[in-house]
């Protein structure tokens, strides 16, 4: 079967390489234009994305007039320009892996029905990933550099035939790095799509890609924090150093190799040119090779997992029942469902965030501790949309004659499961790093309180406002149901009313700390459980009795997903 659906198996009559890409490119165009109609959202996103890019290359400029039209000579420009080849070769690879993911308006599984191989497929898909709106101002920006590049080896460059030498190879070096930066992210996401054995393993990836990519913002963060501890020194040490080691990979090598030639660095030149071509081949190959077994991979379909071994749906700790099966259903949501997964991802490295905030600024430890109370109400919002998360599972709900209260209670169960004893030893180890112990109580407690509240607050608001949710297994940075209008207006009402009880805690709770009285800090704590107790109670008998009257209506409202 397999040599059967292999491409190269397939008789075909031949079609020229030209047409092929002249028609890649229309395709995507056209793709591309249609993509935007009546989508205010999209052209509202991507103008931002436009403005904010304009000003890169103005920042780009002038970063480039002041290395060589004002500091002349000398070995900065040069490092400046290898370090910023290697920066976008990174990002390039690095932001869609992580982050965003990659425009697959040409994935190679749609052309699977067609008797096209990848070798004949290729050049056209690489052609029209240059139509898009990151690829042509990284192109943009190329050109920029090496408009100024061309400029220093004029006037500045340090012999006649390294200039010639740097100057002739400057085009082509930096053409190639460009065609690197297309070709990575694309093999990667190739190789992915046709090793990758389940659904499961890819959404797990790109929710782990996600959390990745906070790390490093938060990670970027904190060092802006110390920015003024720097040694200048130091760094201008060690910086030349680090872009260098980075120009041996193929990273760097390509943008280094105009420079190279200019500075009489002949073999260091020819090696990394080496290097370069030998990545772009290889990538070029590796890219092939995953587009050929995607092509097979959509006609034989992708591996079940039929063999899994099938569990009881109740867990083993909870009465068999209504409840149970609510509870055993969302504990499965939670472990399963990359929509649930990328709302809680988040909050470990916001926990160590704070406490590393708390570390490096003494005087905001309480602020920080107050932070992390206040993330543990908002993780409640996670259950804001339960009925707009089941989609058109719901109905399964309303046939089985499932309570009401057993339905929500049983999803509440389970994300009390998953948050509250991993949220307690934080509550606990956190002051102790902060040497603040007295504090446990009034944290541990306060946090508790907090989500109570926000878990009655935020069902009530599910059967109230629920709205329809993107399919399971939606990458997070994609998932267009977050930024409807309908969403936008459920989450803030969220975030403001569980909070609204909380208020007699919050003032006590730092009336306690500012005077250092133990006795204010347990009064706000116990206010905090009585409130959040409070809010709870009232807000699951609403939301029981809302969608006893009219689960039907709100199904209609949920029943597609976008």
């Amino acid at each position: 079967m397999a040599a059967v659906l292999t491409p190269d198996a397939v008789e075909h009559g031949t079609v020229p390489a030209r047409d092929l890409i002249r028609l890649s490119l229309r395709l995507k165009w056209t793709l591309w234009k249609r993509s935007y109609r009546k989508n205010v959202g999209k052209i509202v996103g991507v103008s931002i994305g436009v403005l904010y890019a304009l000003g890169g290359l103005g920042l780009l400029v002038f970063l480039f007039l002041s290395t060589t039209v004002l500091s002349g000579e000398g070995s900065l420009f040069p490092m400046i320009a290898r370090g910023l080849g290697v920066l976008t070769v990174l990002l390039w690879f690095l932001i869609p892996v992580f982050a965003f993911g990659l425009d697959d308006t040409l994935d190679p599984r749609a052309f699977a029905v067609y008797p096209r191989s990848a070798k004949e497929l290729q050049p056209g898909m690489l052609a029209a990933a240059v139509l898009s709106i990151p690829s042509l101002f990284t192109l943009a920006a190329l050109l920029i550099a090496t408009v100024f590049e061309a400029l220093w080896l004029v006037l500045y460059g340090p012999g006649a035939v390294g200039i010639a030498a740097g100057l002739i190879a400057l085009l082509p070096a930096n053409l190639a790095g460009f065609v690197l930066c297309l070709l990575l992210p694309r093999a990667w996401f190739a190789h992915s799509a046709a090793r990758s054995s389940s659904r499961s393993g890819r959404e797990i990836g790109g929710v782990i890609g996600m959390m990745v990519m906070f790390a490093a913002i938060y990670g970027f963060s904190l060092g802006a924090q110390r920015i003024g501890d720097i040694d200048g020194a130091m760094l201008m040490r060690w910086l030349p150093r680090v872009i260098e080691g980075f120009a041996w990979t193929p990273f760097g090598a390509l943008f280094a190799v105009p420079m190279d030639l200019a500075e009489g660095r002949w073999l260091t030149g020819l090696l990394r040119a080496v290097i370069g071509a030998a990545a772009i081949v290889l990538t070029w190959l590796w890219w092939r090779r995953s587009i050929d077994v995607s092509l097979t991979s959509a006609l034989t379909g992708d591996a079940s997992s039929g063999s899994t071994r099938v569990t009881s749906l109740v867990p083993p700790f909870v009465p068999a029942g209504p409840f149970g099966a609510a509870m055993g259903r969302a504990l499965r949501y939670w472990r399963r469902d990359t929509r649930y997964l990328a709302a809680i991802g988040i909050y470990p490295l916001i926990v160590v965030f704070l406490a590393a905030m708390g570390l490096m600024l003494p005087e905001s430890r309480p602020m920080m501790m107050g932070m992390a109370v206040f993330m543990a109400g908002l993780s409640g919002i996670s259950l804001s949309n339960e009925l707009g998360f089941d989609g058109p599972a719901g109905w399964v709900q309303i046939v089985a004659g499932m309570p009401a209260r057993a339905n929500l209670l049983g999803r509440v169960a389970a994300m009390a499961v998953i948050m509250v004893p991993p949220l307690m030893v934080v509550m606990i180890v956190l002051p102790l790093l902060y040497g603040l112990p007295s504090l446990i109580p009034l944290v541990m407690m306060a946090s508790f309180g907090t989500m109570l509240g926000a878990w009655g607050l935020s069902m009530l608001i599910s059967v109230l406002m629920p709205y329809p949710s993107s399919a399971p297994g939606t990458n997070p940075m994609k998932d267009k149901s977050a930024s409807s209008a309908n969403a936008m207006l459920s989450m803030g009402i969220a975030m403001v009313a569980i909070f609204i009880p909380q208020l007699p805690t919050i003032g006590v709770g730092i009336w306690g700390v500012v005077v250092g009285s133990l006795p204010l800090q347990l009064l706000a704590g116990v206010l905090s459980l009585i409130l959040g107790g409070l809010a709870f109670w009232i807000g699951m008998r609403l939301a029981t009795a809302r969608l006893d009257a009219r689960y039907p209506d709100l199904f209609q409202k949920v029943r597609d997903h976008i």
